[in-house]
């Protein structure tokens, strides 16, 4: 049997783990932002973000295919990457977006 300070620790990090899990879509008002969408849908969808920074990211080469990346081979490329914060106020979870070559490609 496992000690309780061991149980609590574990539930803690996977309390932890599931705040900062990835998801697939977020919802803004009656819109829905998902993977693959441009800046300016998740824009028109949700509006201006608090705050936007700006880098960039060596990520495998691809092509965007119906809103689905596709592998278009093994060698690295520079993408410009943004990350978009949403805070949708009190009792709502801030959200953050990133942005590579200018498509949705992740939703904390």
């Amino acid at each position: 049997m496992m000690p309780k300070a061991s149980v609590n620790a574990v539930l803690l990090l996977l309390t932890m783990t599931a705040t900062a899990a990835q998801v697939d879509s977020l919802q803004c008002g009656t819109a829905l932002v998902s993977i693959g969408d441009t800046r300016d849908q998740v824009q028109v969808k949700c509006g201006t973000p608090v705050n936007v920074e700006r880098s960039t990211a060596l990520v495998r080469s691809m092509a965007w295919v119906n809103g689905v990346p596709v592998a278009a081979g093994d060698s690295l490329i520079e993408v410009p990457v943004e990350l978009w914060l949403y805070d949708f106020g009190p009792g709502h979870p801030t959200h953050r977006l990133r942005f590579e070559s200018g498509r949705v490609v992740a939703i904390e």
